[in-house]
């Protein structure tokens, strides 16, 4: 490819792409402006050299790019976003549409790819996973089953269980650092929160992701996991954080907490570990078994931070 009229961009550093991003998109958000210069990052460790040494060798050909990607020890998502990143470069960098369009081509190849990997490894991963509504029964079970001997850790276990079984299974993301409220605060909230209303009623609300302004808000109909709240809030847990690590906790349980208790308690309850991903699956699985209609798939991709339902069809039985 000639790159005469690229000439001032091939000294360019990670530094500078980032700022010509930042100037050409000002109005994308801090998460979109990180992961742009992350992608620059990750092809000078592929490449092993500094961006501005690499003459934008890593443009001239998708298939070489390609290969340099897959014999690199990132996964094949990753392989997929730094792709994502390459193309937005050769926008930003005003390439022929005949050039663009062989990058273009290469990743729609890539994608349809990842996504017939993802199909069979679901597929693979549900047949030998028990049923969701079984595992409900048994926390349910579980819950009945507390008495005046149970443990704060044998509670904090089962709640963390049971609100991604008897409840929407968000993110672990968004279980993270959540707060209990006990009044309607202002919308413009910042953290993820279990709301309590001056009706009783329970609620988890949640940013659908990092960044975005758009909220999540389920409301909790199962009384089973109502009663172990009132339980965990009134005899537990005297602290505003919903999910902590020991009695006398100062924060609330980061991400990485919950994982690691989520795969012990899952061990206990289930003997079979499951983690997040794994009990959303088996939710969406389970819905989908329903045979919702259209616009309730589409409510459903709401509620689990999705911004499509095709997540939702991987799961069609």
């Amino acid at each position: 490819m000639n790159k005469e009229y690229l000439k001032k961009f091939l000294t360019f550093s990670v530094k500078d792409f980032d700022n010509f991003h930042r100037q050409s998109f000002p109005n994308a958000n801090e998460i979109t402006h990180k992961s742009f210069a992350q992608g620059l990052k990750r092809i000078e460790k592929i490449f092993k050299d500094k961006i501005e040494n690499l003459n934008l060798k890593f443009i001239d050909d998708p298939k070489d790019l390609f290969n340099s990607l897959q014999t690199s020890d990132y996964s094949h998502n990753t392989n997929i976003t730094t792709f994502c990143m390459v193309l937005k470069l050769l926008k930003l960098l005003g390439v022929s549409l005949q050039h663009y369009n062989k990058f273009q081509n290469l990743m729609n190849i890539m994608v349809k790819e990842n996504q017939v990997a993802n199909e069979l490894q679901l597929k693979d991963k549900l047949d030998y996973m028990p049923d969701f509504a079984t595992l409900k029964n048994i926390v349910r079970k579980k819950i009945e089953a507390i008495s005046p001997s149970s443990t704060f850790d044998e509670v904090k276990h089962l709640l963390i269980v049971a609100i991604m079984t008897l409840s929407v299974p968000l993110k672990v993301s968004q279980y993270a650092k959540m707060k209990i409220v006990l009044v309607e605060p202002n919308s413009n909230y910042l953290n993820n929160f279990l709301l309590e209303d001056l009706n009783g009623d329970f609620f988890l609300k949640s940013k659908k992701n990092a960044g975005d302004q758009n909220e999540v808000s389920i409301k909790l109909i199962d009384d089973y996991l109502i009663n172990l709240l009132k339980l965990w809030i009134n005899e537990f847990n005297t602290t505003k954080h919903l999910f902590i690590t020991r009695e006398d906790a100062k924060t609330g349980m980061n991400r990485k907490d919950l994982n690691i208790v989520l795969a012990s308690a899952t061990q206990s309850i289930f003997d079979i570990q499951l983690s997040n991903s794994d009990l959303r699956d088996m939710y969406m699985k389970n819905l989908m078994d329903l045979d919702p209609s259209y616009k309730q798939k589409i409510a459903i991709s709401q509620m689990l931070g999705y911004v499509n339902n095709e997540c939702l069809e991987l799961h069609n039985t």
